[in-house]
């Protein structure tokens, strides 16, 4: 197995485990509004019900989408990828579950804010 593995492996477990980890706090409602953490849609500011609904949702929705690279990640270290001849197709292998499923998981809490 070569570093590149190695390190795209450890990468994706870690920022999957790192979001489910920030977002335990939110699903149970122990973050109080406040600018610095928790998803800050216009609509989180209107009251504390709103804050909370959409940050518990958010939180929701980063914990299952954060399986998928916490997976992906487990994958790596199975699948080589350094074979690739294209380092910014793997570099992109390497980050886009981060990516995807993050911009996945605040686009839905977004539209859940919207509904509000």
């Amino acid at each position: 197995m070569s570093n590149v593995n190695i390190g795209f492996g450890i990468l994706n477990i870690s920022c999957g485990l790192l979001f489910i980890l920030i977002s335990i706090p939110l699903v149970k409602k122990k973050i109080p509004m406040n600018r610095l953490y928790g998803f800050r849609f216009a609509k989180s500011f209107v009251s504390d019900e709103n804050w909370y609904a959409i940050n518990s949702y958010g939180g929701e929705q980063l914990i299952r989408w954060s399986v998928l690279p916490v997976f992906t990640g487990f994958l790596y270290f199975i699948f080589p990828i350094s074979d690739a001849r294209d380092e910014g197709l793997t570099t992109l292998l390497a980050v886009a579950p981060i990516l995807i499923c993050t911009t996945v998981a605040i686009i839905k809490t977004h539209l859940f804010s919207r509904k509000l």
